[in-house]
């Protein structure tokens, strides 16, 4: 007769189980309630939930229940954990509500089983209740029970109510344990808290637990994750020292965290010392050294890697792909770019929305828009076009370029296609008409933009004031400005200078002081630029004394002049002749820790020059020269 290997044992086991399950299950109809205490049906029960036969299970025990003879709490807690198990928490709670409704007494264990329901449904503040009713009947919470209700607590992101439990814990009993700790830590590093974990670790070796490497990892990936690059690496030393390893995942979060603080040198370093420790990178690793390069623009470097990494039999994904290709055309090397985008296409990856929006940026900024579009054509075709996006990296293209009917054209197109513009799109548009004059159509197009119920955002009128005020129309400029104000919405400095300039170019300097007035009502800093744009007009104007007296203002407030102010004021005294009050200015340049440029000396030698002074003030020179 030939042996049966224990596989092959433990499978016929399993099946003659099934048969006998199913022949129980069979019969049960036909036991009447007196009959059914005659079974040992504790037994059966403990059989079905074992199986997974959780349905044949809750019928046993409801006619467990209906009869003489009364199922065990163990039985009760058995299927109850089986229903919870299946995530079937409705049928949880209505079969406990069924089970007390018969009489029969939960204990610890059916409480803690409840508790979880709730937690698992994100009712806590039930599952709290549950836990009052457990001191109540006088049981002893254990570590399970806590353990339970910290959980939910965290599922719901109600984590420093769950450090409250763990305080309590500590101060009354029972003593948490390293369950505990790792929920509260896997919560609080997801909420980017990780320093607050490390506080947790002390707290674990003071009760003398040990906590995982996993734990560690955790901690380690969430201090990194959060920058706190310094921090992740005391914690990734202290592990070695107990001998414990970084997972991939934890180097790939440091690498992550060196390249972001532009650390390559360490970076690379870890990311050679993971073969060396067993953990070789992967595709994500990989990855994340190539995207922090081209961050850094360090194409070559990037390259490089791309190279090892195929060398290795490690295949970039489309990730990869996209970041190196971004940072190539943003050098400048386009062509490397599309060649990179060909090998992706020959293995067959498909790309996706962000790699195409990448090369067609790149090709519509070094003005190779047909190019672009025959990408995007590409992009359509596999099923990508309506992106809004690409879109909108087209239109500002066109617009770039002056091409306004083709930009307003693709933007009915897509319209017709279902795709939605966003203030993004319009202000590609707005801009690009402001550029050439057309003021009035991107007037028309903030109408529109409201009309579609998308809300225009401060680059939206900075735009709109700068064309207008840039044609000459003031007047529209500043009913433009009242309109957003009244919105509600609070002006910047840029918008506020755009109308000051433009006022001073036309020669309305007391309506250019008047809405310098203004911006202070508002509660808008004003700056240097927007002074020195009211002070070149006075001097343009020779109105020196004014000059002087915006100059005072601007140091009242704290505004420090810069050498361009100080060139228009030192400028409109040599024009009017005032070499003295010129001389003085020159010695007030070099106070201000400025040394005069050539351009400032050369103004003032030429009209000391023109006044016939030159004789007079040649004193000066070896000072002016010297500064």
């Amino acid at each position: 007769m030939k042996t049966l290997t224990p596989a092959v044992r433990i499978s016929l086991g399993f099946r003659v189980l099934s048969l006998r399950l199913y022949s129980w299950s069979s019969s049960l109809s036909a036991i009447s309630h007196d009959e059914l205490k005659r079974v040992d049906a504790d037994d059966l029960i403990k059989s079905y939930c074992e199986s997974g036969m959780i349905d044949e299970a809750v019928s046993l025990l409801n006619r467990s229940l209906e009869a003489s003879s009364k199922p065990s709490t163990r039985s009760c807690n058995s299927v109850l954990a089986s229903l919870i198990k299946a995530n079937k928490f409705e049928s949880t709670l209505s079969l406990y509500d069924h089970i007390k409704m018969h009489g029969v007494s939960p204990d610890l264990i059916t409480l803690n089983t409840i508790m979880n329901c709730y937690c698992e449904t994100h009712k806590t503040d039930l599952a709290r209740q549950v836990f009052d009713e457990i001191k109540a009947l006088n049981f002893a919470p254990t570590v399970v029970t806590f353990n339970t209700l910290i959980k939910g607590l965290c599922k719901e992101n109600r984590v420093d109510e769950a450090l409250q439990i763990v305080s309590q814990m500590l101060a009354e009993g029972p003593l948490p344990n390293s369950r505990t700790y790792t929920i509260v830590i896997l919560k609080l590093c997801r909420l980017s808290r990780s320093e607050t974990c490390l506080d947790l670790l002390k707290e674990m070796e003071l009760l003398g637990l040990n906590p995982t490497e996993a734990t560690y990892n955790t901690i380690l990936a969430g201090l990194c994750k959060e920058g706190k690059i310094k921090a992740g690496q005391m914690l990734s030393d202290n592990m070695g020292e107990m001998g414990l390893c970084l997972n991939v995942s934890t180097y790939t979060a440091l690498i992550r965290g060196l390249c972001r603080e532009k650390l390559f040198g360490e970076a690379k370093k870890l990311f050679y010392e993971m073969s060396v420790k067993g953990f070789p990178p992967n595709v994500i690793t990989y990855t994340t050294l190539v995207h922090g390069l081209c961050a850094e623009k360090h194409w070559n470097e990037a390259t490089e890697m791309l190279e090892e990494m195929v060398n290795r039999g490690i295949s970039p994904n489309m990730v990869t792909y996209t970041g190196l290709m971004g940072c190539l055309c943003k050098e400048g090397h386009l062509q490397e770019a599309l060649k990179l985008f060909d090998v992706l296409i020959q293995q067959r990856l498909e790309p996706n929305e962000f790699t195409f929006s990448t090369l067609i940026d790149g090709l519509c900024k070094a003005g190779r828009l047909e190019d672009a579009f025959r990408l995007f054509q590409l992009m359509e075709d596999r099923g990508l076009g309506n992106n809004t996006v690409t879109s909108n990296i087209l239109i500002r293209g066109l617009c770039k370029f002056g091409k306004m009917e083709e930009a307003k054209k693709l933007l009915e197109k897509l319209e017709g296609k279902g795709s939605k513009p966003d203030v993004t799109t319009f202000n590609s548009l707005i801009d690009g008409f402001c550029k050439i004059g057309q003021v009035s159509a991107a007037e028309q197009l903030l109408q529109d933009m409201e009309v579609q119920g998308l809300e225009p955002n401060l680059v939206t009128f900075n735009t709109i004031v700068h064309g207008l005020c840039r044609v000459g129309s003031h007047v529209r400029a500043l009913d433009l400005v009242e309109k957003v104000i009244g919105k509600g919405k609070k002006l910047d400095v840029i918008t506020c200078s755009t109308i000051i300039d433009g006022m001073c170019k036309t020669g309305r300097l007391q309506d250019a002081e008047t809405f310098l007035s203004r911006m202070d009502e508002l509660g808008i800093e004003s700056d240097v630029v927007v002074y020195s744009s009211i002070l070149k007009r006075y001097c343009n104007n020779g109105q020196l004394e004014k000059a002087r007296g915006v100059l005072r203002t601007m140091e009242e407030k704290g505004l420090r002049p810069n050498l361009v102010v100080y060139n228009d004021i030192l400028q409109g005294f040599c024009q009017e002749g005032k070499i003295e009050e010129a001389i003085e200015m020159l010695h007030e340049i070099g106070s201000s820790n400025f040394a005069p440029t050539t351009s400032i000396v050369s103004i003032f030698l030429e009209n000391v020059a023109r006044f016939g002074l030159l004789e007079k003030f040649s004193y000066l020179l070896p000072s002016i020269c010297g500064k």
